[in-house]
């Protein structure tokens, strides 16, 4: 009897503490939420558990009920124009500085503010777990402890600025290659001591209002409908009284989201969507109470934090912030890491070195992570520029030699061999249709596009490039070639293709090796496609094997 009188003591408090888990949830918002959801229809309910207008929640009018906005952003805001671009939060976990985080995440929320958005989508807390991770420079690193620590300040920081922010991408995101079939497989022990500490912190410590599904599978089943995950660990254990939103199309499939524990279907609500919801009413796979306990989740964090009745933009934070620059420098200065300065090469001295040589595709141009976690900034300065400034006031010279000038001259505009280089066609859809945008003579294929190509006409994304060139060698040999790009890519050598790569997904390369004969023509067709976020695309060769003539 004293044993289970201990058990039932140990499971009344692990409730009491689980119930005030978020503070900003209480009994008086859940009965706001009850008198609002007995004014909903049904059709008003299986439409609310679906996103609109890619990044909104819906609004319904006749109650009250004002919708979300939100945007991305764990390092800067970058779905409504231009933002400031913060370092990515590998290097604001590098700072070790959980005040520094405190003001990363103050003054996201103020430029939150300043556009009316309500909900941030980060921080992005997932364990570096594989370095192939395409999304890791917007993770927090491999330590639980240190990722809990900076992600508590970030969440906290953003909250008080009456913004909500995001925990994403729970749980086990190893990889964004794939990610739609992959399955990382991890014991209940390596669970609760590394992958889940960051997102207990996040709503145990920092009271986050939102937590975000991931693509892939864990152990099996589908992040975004895992009753463990969503129902046991997150709110039986956790005590979390938040919004369980997925990540955009990373809804699989109806039924089992809709009982595994999603209340909300990003971007749109394809999988979860009235004309299912309904249909399955009426077999009994799902019942209205699951469907109201997702509308109950959705309206509480709207009333929670003052969305209900509409917000508007705060005139008095500028959208080009002084302030949240400044947060941004602070934490490049201290989140940068030098491994090694043998013989203390760093600070370059200019009474010793006279003549710089700078080179690589990420000297010019603005350095981001793609994706969701672009950010097109209102001004930045690029490497080799900072450099040469820098080496002029100290009377150094600085040179910069672009490494595809190396590569064996092959590619001309014509059969006539006069000039060097392809001709580009730029379409404004992704399918080559219609009539060029712009037509232009480029000396080569070497292009990551932060913010669309520029050129006038062309819209940031969804579109399309195609770049011709006739290829003739001086010498009998095999030539490497290696074409890459952020979405698709195809390679046609007479009009033969050589590399095919057609699907969207972050920036990947292919090589092909081929024999080309000296003197003979070839025409070289490249094709690249992007399907929003990234964008970027690059072709390169060089001579492998000679033959005796």
């Amino acid at each position: 009897m004293k044993q289970k009188r201990f058990t039932f003591l140990l499971l009344f408090v692990a409730n009491l503490f689980c119930a005030s888990a978020q503070k900003w949830y209480t009994p008086e918002i859940d009965q706001k939420v009850e008198d609002l959801l007995k004014q909903m229809t049904v059709e008003e309910k299986l439409g609310y558990i679906g996103g609109v207008n890619w990044m909104y929640t819906k609004s319904i009018d006749r109650l009250g009920i004002h919708r979300m906005k939100m945007s991305d952003g764990p390092q800067g805001l970058g779905t409504n124009g231009k933002s400031t671009a913060y370092p990515s939060t590998v290097t604001l976990a590098a700072t070790w500085n959980e005040n520094l985080a405190y003001q990363y995440g103050k003054a996201l929320g103020r430029d939150c503010r300043a556009r009316n958005v309500n909900v941030i989508l980060g921080p992005a807390v997932n364990i570096y777990r594989a370095p192939m991770c395409g999304r890791n420079f917007e993770y927090m690193g491999e330590d639980p402890y240190l990722t809990s620590r900076i992600c508590v300040g970030y969440i906290k920081g953003v909250q008080d600025q009456g913004v909500m922010a995001t925990v994403k991408h729970f749980v086990a995101n190893n990889s964004d290659y794939d990610r739609n079939n992959i399955s990382n497989d991890i014991d209940e022990r390596t669970l609760n001591e590394i992958y889940f500490p960051a997102y207990k912190a996040a709503i145990q410590e920092a009271e986050v209002g939102a937590v975000m599904t991931s693509y892939n599978l864990m152990n099996g089943i589908y992040t975004t409908e895992n009753p463990w995950l969503l129902k046991e660990v997150l709110r039986n254990q956790w005590g979390f009284k938040g919004l369980v939103m997925s990540d955009w199309g990373s809804t699989h499939y109806c039924v089992p989201a809709a009982k595994g524990g999603l209340d909300l279907e990003m971007a749109g609500g394809e999988k979860m969507n009235p004309k299912d919801m309904a249909y399955y009413l009426k077999t009994g796979d799902v019942t209205m109470d699951m469907v109201d306990e997702k509308v109950r989740h959705i309206l509480r964090i709207l009333i929670a934090f003052g969305f209900k009745d509409g917000t508007q933009a705060d005139k008095n934070i500028p959208l080009d912030d002084p302030k949240s620059a400044e947060t941004a420098l602070n934490v490049a200065r201290e989140g940068l890491v030098l491994l090694k300065n043998e013989n203390n090469i760093l600070p370059l001295n200019p009474k010793k070195y006279k003549h710089i040589i700078v080179t690589g595709k990420n000297a010019h141009g603005y350095v981001h992570g793609g994706g969701s976690g672009a950010v097109v900034p209102f001004h930045y300065t690029n490497l080799f520029d900072g450099i040469q400034k820098e080496g002029e006031q100290n009377n150094v010279k600085v040179e910069y030699i672009d490494e595809l000038d190396f590569m064996p001259s092959i590619m001309y505009t014509d059969d006539n061999l006069n000039e060097q280089g392809f001709h580009a066609e730029y379409f404004k859809n992704i399918h080559f249709e219609g009539a060029p945008v712009v037509k232009q003579t480029e000396k080569k294929i070497n292009y990551s596009w932060a913010a669309g190509t520029e050129l006038e006409g062309m819209p940031k994304d969804y579109f399309s490039v195609k770049w011709y060139s006739t290829m003739c060698v001086d010498e009998t040999a095999d030539y490497e070639f290696t074409l890459g790009g952020d979405d698709g890519y195809k390679l046609f050598i007479n009009d033969q293709p050589v590399i095919d790569d057609w699907t969207p997904g972050g920036f990947r390369s292919t090589n092909i090796t081929k024999t080309l004969k000296a003197g003979e023509k070839y025409h070289v067709r490249v094709e690249y496609y992007q399907q929003g976020g990234g964008a970027g695309v690059c072709f390169l060769w060089k001579r492998e094997k000679r033959y005796s003539k």
